[in-house]
């Protein structure tokens, strides 16, 4: 997932042409917006890509069909829904960081400050873009200076990781709750082992 992050897997399709098009044909709002649609994409295919291997797995085990482990809640929440939340999270605390970047710009200059909202847009498209977005690193150090830039690209970047690894967690702790639920500990699994051996040894 990381490495389809950092080769620019978000951006592509939608929000690839968005960013070729920006900021002639497309502002940072619809920049963003197609970012986080990616983004959010992304996140989706790895999880269902995921649940697809699982399923496939779970269904060559002998306790397959086991009452409650094979049964899915249809009222749950979707993964879809949990990761819209959490990717429009994710927005909104890296606008409320660039929002805090161009304030920090007004102690210095108060003339021909970015928009934050550009500034949002910039940083995202450069977090995501890969070789693809270069210009957007270079384009946000003209627009806040090459230190600012810097600064909230590891900010940036730190909140990418963050989110990502609570979205898949908590994912993965979902698909995982019905096995917790069995309260099968290490001690009856080495009995039962125990148990077949001497079995085998009567035979």
């Amino acid at each position: 997932m990381k490495e389809r992050l950092q080769a620019g897997g978000v951006l592509a399709g939608d929000a690839l042409k968005r960013w070729r098009s920006y900021p002639l044909d497309c502002g940072p709002g619809e920049l963003l917006d197609a970012i986080a649609e990616s983004l959010e994409a992304l996140l989706l295919c790895a999880v269902t890509a995921a649940d697809e291997r699982v399923d496939e797995a779970w269904r060559r085990e002998p306790a397959a069909n086991a009452p409650g482990l094979n049964d899915r809640d249809p009222e749950v929440e979707s993964a879809e829904h949990r990761i819209g939340m959490a990717v429009r999270r994710w927005r909104r605390v890296l606008e409320e960081y660039a929002d805090d970047e161009v304030r920090g710009l007004e102690e210095i200059d108060r003339n021909g400050l970015p928009d934050p909202e550009v500034v949002a847009a910039l940083l995202a498209t450069a977090l995501m873009g890969g070789h693809r977005a270069r210009a957007a690193g270079e384009i946000l150090a003209e627009r806040i200076g090459a230190q600012g830039a810097v600064r909230l690209r590891d900010r940036g970047g730190r909140l990418l990781t963050e989110y990502l690894e609570k979205v898949l967690a908590a994912e993965r702790e979902r698909r995982l709750a019905p096995l917790y639920a069995l309260d099968v500990h290490p001690e009856p699994q080495a009995e039962l082992i125990a148990a077949l051996s001497v079995l085998q040894k009567e035979r």
